[in-house]
């Protein structure tokens, strides 16, 4: 078992000691003389959490146990620190411990279980805007349905993250046409919204640091199919002046 007697403030100590010596930027030396020196840990805890720290990185199974505010320091951290694939390694390897200890002593871990299960919650609920991809194909020379055609795309990865950002300031509303899928459907439409890139991510063609404010926009998917029908996608105001002019006319 671990040292049930360490703080939060020691824990925060540790996960950042831990995540250290994971990517191989700090020596187990080194992190164990930080936490016995400095943190008065015993050398097994100590060592224990390292190698726990390890197994979290590439998703494999752990066998010493940890404390339940262990759990909550150290998942909060990763679920705002690592990307939704990385988070999710995390979220096997506790898994697969609390499956190892199940295995070893029929013991539930309740408290862990019901943490794991509020962050998979949050996980489902990080659904990512459609992609609208470059598609590379020859033109149909028949006019056949259902016929199978091939599409060679390019897929630029979007952060969970960031479209919860931009939702939280800007709301679940169409900045286009102002349409609110829950004020048409009810719950069914709650939160349904569109994030459109400003500035069209495939034509920056590599990964960036987002600023999910002044980047990111959320779009009803009418609008933000119309967005696209231009390379680089259309500007905000532009779609607005033609929803404009066609209300006049």
């Amino acid at each position: 078992m671990m040292n049930k007697e360490i703080t939060s403030a020691q824990l925060q100590q540790v996960y950042d000691l831990g995540c250290l010596f994971a990517l191989q930027k700090l020596s187990l030396e080194e992190a164990l003389e930080k936490l016995v020196g400095s943190l008065d840990m015993n050398q097994t805890s100590a060592t224990n959490y390292m190698h726990n720290f390890e197994a979290f990185r590439a998703g494999k199974v752990y066998k010493r146990a940890m404390g339940a505010l262990s759990y909550e320091i150290f998942l909060s951290r990763f679920y705002k620190d690592l990307s939704v694939s990385e988070f999710e390694r995390v979220m096997e390897s506790v898994e697969l411990h609390l499956e190892y200890r199940w295995s070893k002593s029929k013991a539930k871990h309740l408290e862990i279980r019901t943490l794991v299960d509020s962050y998979k919650v949050k996980l489902a609920s990080q659904v990512v805007s459609p992609i609208y991809p470059d598609e590379v194909h020859e033109q149909p020379t028949e006019l056949i349905e259902g016929a199978i055609r091939q599409v060679t795309i390019n897929a630029y990865e979007r952060n969970p993250k960031a479209r919860a950002a931009c939702i939280e300031e800007y709301g679940a509303t169409c900045q286009v046409c102002d349409f609110n899928s829950e004020a048409k459907y009810g719950d069914i439409g709650k939160g349904f919204i569109h994030v459109h890139h400003k500035v069209d991510i495939a034509t920056i063609g590599e990964s960036y640091q987002v600023d999910p404010i002044n980047d990111l926009i959320p779009v009803c998917p009418n609008c933000h199919a119309m967005l696209h029908t231009e390379k680089p996608a259309m500007s905000i105001e532009k779609l607005k002046q033609i929803i404009d002019n066609d209300k006049v006319n």
